[in-house]
């Protein structure tokens, strides 16, 4: 038996635009609202920020925008193409080391992760992409909840070329389960 408890995931790469709120004003400066930029469709010259007060999308052409405003949605142009071109799914991956048996008790050994998979929906590559991952997870939990341990770490990516898998596996999460006499007694380790 096996529990997940907590799996953190931070993707700094170019792709990502700035999600703090920030104060929009309008070309004429005498309105302004409070939100976060999620879209801006260059072509078009359309400009989608979440309002703060509504949490709601609203999307209006970026010339209704200070000077100062519509440089910083148009500066993080290729930011937010990106990050709305990008998929991730995870997945558990748990492979079995081994199995010892002593009487009537059976104790299984797993090597306990996660994989994750990007994909690039964009017609050209995302390039330099840096993913940092936190893995939280509970440890020697037979009896109790155990102590909280915690794997991180980074892989650097060259390029994320278009409708192509990147798979990055997390592994080293070691598991172990007790059965005695047909069933589970207790876990330990446990990710």
């Amino acid at each position: 038996m096996k529990r997940f408890y907590c799996l953190f995931l931070l993707l700094a790469c170019p792709a990502l635009a700035d999600l703090e709120w920030r104060s929009f004003e309008s070309a004429d400066k005498t309105k302004s609202f409070v939100g976060r930029l999620v879209g801006y469709d260059p072509a078009r010259k359309k400009v989608t920020v979440q309002k703060k007060s509504t949490l709601r999308p609203v999307s209006f052409n970026v010339s209704l925008l200070s000077e100062e405003h519509r440089k910083f949605v148009e500066d993080r142009a290729v930011e937010l193409e990106a990050a709305g071109g990008l998929r991730m799914v995870f997945f558990e991956n748990v492979q079995k080391l081994g199995s010892k048996r002593s009487g009537d008790t059976r104790t299984s050994n797993y090597n306990g992760g996660y994989k994750i998979e990007i994909r690039n929906f964009l017609r050209r590559a995302i390039q330099d992409v840096s993913v940092d991952y936190l893995v939280i997870y509970r440890k020697d939990s037979t009896k109790g909840n155990g102590t909280r341990a915690i794997k991180k770490g980074s892989k650097n990516l060259t390029a994320l070329i278009p409708n192509y898998d990147e798979n990055i596996i997390i592994d080293g999460i070691p598991l172990t389960s007790y059965y005695k006499a047909g069933s589970v007694t207790a876990v330990a380790g446990s990710t």
